[in-house]
Parts: structure tokens; sequence; C-alpha cells
């Protein structure tokens, strides 16, 4: 089966600085479709920088990077945007524009990247909205909405593009139990659709509905396995990834 994403010997530079170090080093990682991955790791350790580089948002320091496929170092402009167009990154932060409202938000990208009449962006901007059960929030400004939901709204806006592959950065951080039962509902029914990789600090939400499973750590990633390797290794990260908060004693 032929991968969607591939790094090879692959180097990750730490995401937006002046001068790129690397956060993670030599990563060989294939993704196929349909697959789940859950790559867990200590704050701090690389992952949302790792999540952007198979996003094709920025290329390996070294090493190769492969997209559907290709090669993304001879791919043309336009074949890598029309890549990354099937592939969605989203943000823990949800990286929202403050003086739009959350349905233009999820509209802005339809603009940038298709030629659609007005008409057929509101209609998928809606889509968006009542997949993500978002509507009653569509007027409203990102600021005046809860920041546990900005990272679903940048998963509408992600979803509005219908994209193959979501990439998801810590969805279940800070928020209540309530929306943390919506994410792992809604991923449960999108992974029939699409394939999926999460970021996380925390493996327990996700052994009953991950399947691949990796860690970063010191600057490695290496690849566990299922959800019973996860559950029964002795490894120390992974133990520490599966511990709770507060433990008794």
């Amino acid at each position: 089966m032929e991968t969607v994403i591939e790094l090879e010997n692959a180097d990750i530079a730490r995401a937006a600085i002046a001068s790129p170090v690397a956060v993670v080093k030599d990563v060989q990682w294939s993704v196929r479709p349909g697959e789940f991955w859950i790559v867990g790791g200590l704050p701090g350790g690389g992952k949302t920088d790792l999540l952007c580089t198979a996003a094709g948002l920025q290329r390996p320091m070294k090493g190769r990077q492969l997209l559907f496929g290709k090669d993304t170092e001879s791919m043309s402009e336009e074949e890598t945007v029309s890549a990354r167009l099937r592939i969605a990154m989203v943000f823990a932060s949800g990286r929202l524009f403050n003086g739009l409202t959350v349905a233009q938000n999820i509209a802005l990208p339809l603009f940038y990247h298709h030629d659609f009449t007005t008409e057929k962006i509101a209609e998928r901007v809606s889509q968006a909205l009542e997949l993500t059960g978002l509507t009653e929030w569509g007027n409203k400004r990102p600021t005046s909405i809860t920041r546990n939901l900005h990272q679903r709204i940048g998963l509408a806006r992600g979803l509005a593009l219908e994209p193959e592959i979501l990439l998801i950065d810590n969805p279940l951080t800070g928020i209540d139990p309530r929306q943390a039962r919506w994410w792992l509902d809604f991923l449960c029914q999108a992974i029939k659709t699409k394939t999926i990789v999460i970021a996380t600090d925390d493996f327990r939400a996700w052994l009953e509905v991950g399947r691949q499973f990796a860690v970063l750590r010191e600057r490695q990633f290496e690849v566990i396995g299922g959800r019973e390797e996860v559950r029964k290794s002795s490894d120390a990260l992974v133990r520490e990834l599966k511990r709770p908060v507060f433990e008794d004693g």
C-alpha cells in the first residue's frame, strides 16, 4: 500500500525560529491510508514540529520527505500546494483570527485556495460547523467563545477543505471530560474515511481508539506498536505517558 506521508532519515527543525536546530533526528516514519497514529512525548519534545513537517508546512533539515508518494524536493509549487490541501494541520490553539467570526475563519482558506462561488463556500462552512457541533457559534468572534472550543474551530476550518489526512496537536489538553468525549467520538467516526495522526502528552485516553503508537524521546522517534504493546510496555517513558496525573500514595 502506498504511503501518504513518509519521512526518511529526516531531521526535524523547531518551527518558526530564525536559526533552526534539530529537535528530532533521523526520523524513519511511514503513514499509510486509514491508519490512526498516536505520537506521545513529554511537553517540548518536538511533537508539534514533527506534525508541521509531516503536513508539509516545513521541510526537514535533512533527509527525505514524501507526500502521497512524491518527494517534496522535486515537487513544483503547484504540486506542493495541492498535496498540502489534502492534509489538515489542526494546531492546539486553533490559530484563529480574532477580528473574524467563526464562520469567516472557516471560510478564509476556501476563498484563498478555491475558485468557489459565495454560495458554495457558505455551504462548505455550514457543513463544517454542523460536523463539529459549532453551528450556534458561527456568527460569534473567537474572543467571545471559550478557548476550549478554539481547536475545534480550527478542526472545522480544516474539514471545510475536505482533507484526506488530519494531523491534530494535543486535542484533549485542558478541556473537560464532555468535550474530550466529543473529540474521541468524532475521531472514531472520522477514521472511517480519513487518516489520522494525534500528538499527545498522555496516552491514556487513546488506548481504546489509537491503532499505531510512537514516542519522541531524546530527539528520537520510536515506533512502539499497537495498543497491546503499549499496555504491556515496561518502558519508562511509555509508563509515564500512561500514568494518572495524581496517584494515591
